[in-house]
């Protein structure tokens, strides 16, 4: 018995050592098996890290090129500023009366219908106001004390005008209330208007206007050679902008500040001589002054009649553009060289940064004469006629040029080589071969 006890007891234990040697094969299968999972893993990981080294190293090197590599900077656009100017505003008690309607009010809008397009085909409108605005509260009045009804101010900003000159010989005709009626009229009214010229203080003078489009600054300065011997106020000594001996500094000084704060500069003088076509010795000097200062354009006013133009360069180079004088816009005058005036075109550009006059002309005004209520008005001697040019009033005034004051011919005969004399020779052809003579190659017909 006892040794078939000791027969399955063996077996028992030969089982338990297979079992126990199985199970000890299958844990180094797995521990292999681990370690060679582990190992493909900080392969893949390492291989990984160096691609991403070379990558990153890559990225840096180009980082670096493009860094040391100059960079292109966007081109700015082009931006153009038009310009347009008309001359004088010469209000005789004819062309105030011509406004006059039938409820005792003043409309003058008849003055500008005939150049509308071109007001409002411009960026930079201005109109040269003659007469003092001092309004019907002192008394409207002509030559040679004017003093001219508000009206016409509203009439000239319902056209399209945006800046007006007021420094003019006529500036303190009728006393400083009447330069403070006007400024007071502007602000009140007409807010929008940049009026140039006259001040009601110091710090108004010392001010300079300056039009801006899309980041393109023009600025614009309006002087006159005196005020008809009338003391300027020692009250107001700023009253009125002056270029004289006396304020030839503080010209060049508002030139160089408007430099400062704008990329070109216009001026717009009221000077010169009346009645004559080519620019005095005071103009040129005044002239030469300007393009010494770097001014671009210059605007000129107070002749009355038309005036020879310029495109000046300086010795470094510098360009100015020189209209002399634009003559009148509307008037009561008795000439037919009065009845001409100008308006000037300037297209100004800005391009990457750098400033020019990219185009200019002046295209020769007319004023119709016509003394019916609201008839007076002022036509582009392309859009006269024949026509009209019969009905024009200036024909009334006779046959003589020659005055006692002035000793040549006033009305354009001896110039244009006609042998009579006097208003009866108003005609397109006579106004167009005026124009000519005057303006030489920067007009044709």
């Amino acid at each position: 018995m006892g040794n078939n006890q000791t027969k399955p007891n063996r077996r028992k234990q030969l089982a338990a050592k297979k079992r126990a040697r199985k199970r000890q094969r299958q844990m180094i299968i797995a521990i292999v098996s681990i370690v060679c999972i582990a190992l493909i893993g900080v392969f893949f990981i390492n291989a990984f890290k160096k691609k991403h080294q070379s990558s990153s190293s890559n990225s840096a090197n180009a980082s670096s090129v493009a860094q040391t590599e100059p960079t292109t900077k966007a081109k700015d656009p082009d931006v153009t500023i038009d310009v347009m100017m008309i001359g004088d505003m010469l209000m005789h008690e004819t062309v105030i009366k011509n406004g006059l309607q039938a409820d005792g009010s003043y409309n003058f809008d008849n003055l500008f219908e005939n150049i509308s397009s071109d007001i409002q085909s411009s960026d930079i409108r201005i109109v040269n106001q003659e007469t003092i605005l001092g309004g019907t509260e002192l008394g409207t009045s002509g030559y040679p004390a004017f003093n001219s009804p508000q009206e016409l101010g509203d009439a000239e900003a319902k056209a399209g005008f945006n800046v007006v000159c007021h420094a003019t010989n006529h500036a303190i005709d009728r006393a400083y209330r009447a330069v403070d009626n006007t400024i007071q009229f502007w602000r009140e009214k007409h807010p929008e208007m940049a009026v140039l010229g006259i001040h009601d203080s110091e710090e108004d003078a010392q001010n300079i206007y300056v039009y801006e489009k899309q980041g393109f600054k023009v600025a614009i300065l309006n002087y006159t050679y005196g005020t008809n011997g009338i003391p300027v106020p020692s009250s107001a000594p700023y009253c009125v902008d002056l270029m004289d001996d006396e304020h030839e500094a503080k010209v060049r000084s508002d030139i160089q500040k408007a430099h400062t704060l704008a990329d070109m500069v216009i001026v717009c003088p009221h000077w010169g001589t009346e009645y004559v076509y080519r620019p005095t010795d005071f103009q040129k000097y005044w002239t030469d002054l300007f393009l010494e200062e770097g001014v671009d354009v210059v605007i000129g006013t107070h002749p009355h009649v038309l005036e020879s133009m310029d495109d000046l360069v300086s010795e470094d180079g510098h360009r100015m553009l020189v209209y002399y004088s634009l003559g009148n816009f509307v008037s009561d005058q008795d000439e037919i060289p009065r009845m001409l005036g100008g308006m000037a075109k300037v297209r100004l550009k800005k391009s990457d940064g750098k400033t020019s006059i990219e185009s200019y002309s002046i295209e020769p005004v007319v004023t119709h004469k016509r003394y019916e209520t609201g008839a007076m008005t002022t036509y582009k001697l392309s859009d006269y006629n024949d026509t009209l040019a019969s009905q024009n009033k200036i024909h009334a005034a006779g046959s003589s040029c020659y005055t006692a004051q002035f000793k040549w011919c006033l009305c354009g005969a001896d110039q244009i080589g006609v042998s009579t004399h006097g208003a009866n020779n108003f005609s397109v052809d006579y106004c167009q071969k005026l124009s000519k003579y005057i303006l030489g190659d920067y007009y044709n017909y």
